[in-house]
């Protein structure tokens, strides 16, 4: 005889069953549990002090005011944010989070200020680990402090002008502008240096030949105090002593007033390049002097007549690519 058939669907098949229905019911939800969760940017340190300096130059942009200087940060801070690579955005979160209070914004001095010292902090941060962002804070820094300061010294007469916030290498705030003995950068170099500022000094006496008055006071002042820089760095151990008894310096570039403060301009500018060229790869020990004298270079241009604070660069010495 043949068994009798079941009355009821055996285990087995009641188990595939429900193991079918469970099957549907994911796919219909969009389950995915073989996805792994998305990853969460870990920034390294150097990552940090770049997207830190890149919100301060968006808090120079969205402060920027109608002075000189405000109009002048309005073109060049975008520069210098494009070559921190713009201001990070995080994922946001899927669990909501706590209300935030929003601080006022600063001031557009008070910005300004924060983006010097907080460049000039970071750099030394950085220095170790990413020389290129060192450099490239560095840089800001001086562009920033050169179109803060700069209509305040129109019509001043010549001084020496340390960069604020810069260290000074000895017991006062004079600034240092000279290399120290263990100065990492190439004798060569340093000699060259010496040549651009010998050049100068020239420069200075002939326009004071052709000026009277203030404005040769004012040019005789300045060709000493090139002349003296030129010394120092010749007194250097092992920089060759490459100044000329003369040079080349165009009649028409002395014939007028304006002409003599349009050479002055171009032989100070060419000075603060030389000087800004050098922050790329620059040591610790250097980096004092070298930022004092491009910022006190174009501290000088800026004193002189025609001036424009628009020529001043948003990278002084670096390119976007650093």
């Amino acid at each position: 005889m043949m068994a009798p058939m079941p009355s009821r669907p055996s285990r087995a098949l009641g188990l595939a069953i429900t193991a079918g229905i469970l099957a549907v019911a994911v796919s219909g939800c969009s389950w995915r549990l073989e996805t792994p969760p998305i990853e969460r940017r870990t920034p390294t340190p150097t990552v940090v002090l770049r997207d830190e300096a890149a919100i301060r130059e968006q808090t120079v942009i969205d402060v920027a005011d109608a002075s000189e200087s405000g109009a002048v940060e309005a073109v060049l801070a975008p520069e210098r944010l494009e070559a921190l690579g713009g201001v990070y955005v995080a994922t946001p979160s899927p669990t909501p989070s706590a209300t935030v209070s929003v601080a006022p914004a600063p001031t557009f001095d008070a910005a300004v200020a924060d983006a010097i010292d907080g460049a000039l902090e970071a750099a030394d941060a950085a220095a170790e680990d990413d020389p290129s962002l060192a450099a490239l804070l560095r840089s800001i820094a001086l562009s920033h402090a050169l179109v803060s300061d700069a209509p305040a010294v129109a019509g001043e007469a010549p001084a020496e002008r340390a960069m604020p916030a810069v260290p000074a290498s000895g017991d006062d705030d004079a600034g240092t502008w000279t290399p120290a003995e263990s100065s990492a950068v190439d004798p060569a170099v340093l000699a060259a240096l010496a040549v651009t500022h010998d050049r100068a000094s020239f420069a200075y006496e002939v326009a004071a030949a052709r000026a009277t008055g203030g404005e040769r006071e004012r040019a005789l002042t300045r060709s000493r105090l090139h002349e003296a820089r030129a010394a120092a760095l010749v007194a250097l151990p092992g920089v060759e002593d490459d100044r000329d008894g003369l040079y080349d310096v165009p009649p028409s570039g002395t014939a007028t007033r304006n002409a003599r403060a349009a050479t002055e301009r171009a032989v100070e500018t060419e000075i603060a390049e030389t000087y800004a060229a050098l922050i790329d790869g620059a040591d610790a020990v250097d980096v004092p002097w070298i930022l004092d004298g491009a910022y006190d270079a174009w501290m000088q241009a800026a004193s002189l007549r025609g001036f424009d604070l628009a020529s001043l660069p948003a990278l002084p010495g670096v390119t976007a690519a650093s």
